[in-house]
């Protein structure tokens, strides 16, 4: 089995996730690639030139739409009760 390979188009970093978006010179592909630098958890969503973008710019939303777990990253606190109450 052949394996693709992808192109960085763009990449979007900030507290500890990377969002980048990918594309495929084989067959045309798009693809978003998000990653925590923090925990080494990582998902993918395919995307399409019509919302490769806005999959890009809101990849937890389309995340949570298809049924992607990232329960996980959203359990560690960003910031501290007394620092969101200051």
């Amino acid at each position: 089995m052949e394996t693709q390979t992808f192109t960085e188009l763009a990449q979007r970093a900030g507290d500890g996730i990377v969002v980048s978006l990918m594309w495929s010179r084989d067959d045309n592909a798009l693809r978003v690639s998000i990653a925590n630098t923090q925990t080494g958890e990582e998902f993918e969503l395919d995307a399409r030139p019509d919302n490769a973008l806005d999959i890009y710019y809101h990849p937890y939303a389309y995340a949570a739409h298809r049924g992607v777990d990232y329960d996980a990253w959203s359990a560690q606190p960003l910031a501290s009760d007394e620092a969101v109450a200051a």
